[in-house]
């Protein structure tokens, strides 16, 4: 997606009931700051979602995230798959 492109509205609309549903939202490498995408983490909060931060940078959504793991998402992926390998 470039900036100012419209998503489509389909698959936004499914990113949005998933928002609304899921348990675990992992934000990785994002600014936060594109809308209406960067609500998606807001929504899963509000439904009691736990959302984390993989992001070298803070961003917007620092404050408002679980758990903010400082990294980028090249360290930090490979980090925690091989974490949850034995699951």
């Amino acid at each position: 997606m470039w900036f100012g492109e419209m998503l489509p509205e389909v698959e936004f609309g499914h990113a949005v009931a998933h928002s609304q549903n899921c348990d675990l939202m992992l934000l990785i490498g994002t600014s936060g700051i594109v809308y209406p995408a960067a609500g998606l983490p807001q929504l899963a909060l509000s439904r009691g979602a736990t959302v984390v931060e993989i992001n070298p940078q803070e961003t917007d959504l620092s404050d408002r995230a679980d758990l903010v793991w400082r990294s980028t998402a090249a360290t930090a992926l490979p980090a925690l798959l091989q974490a949850l390998a034995p699951f």
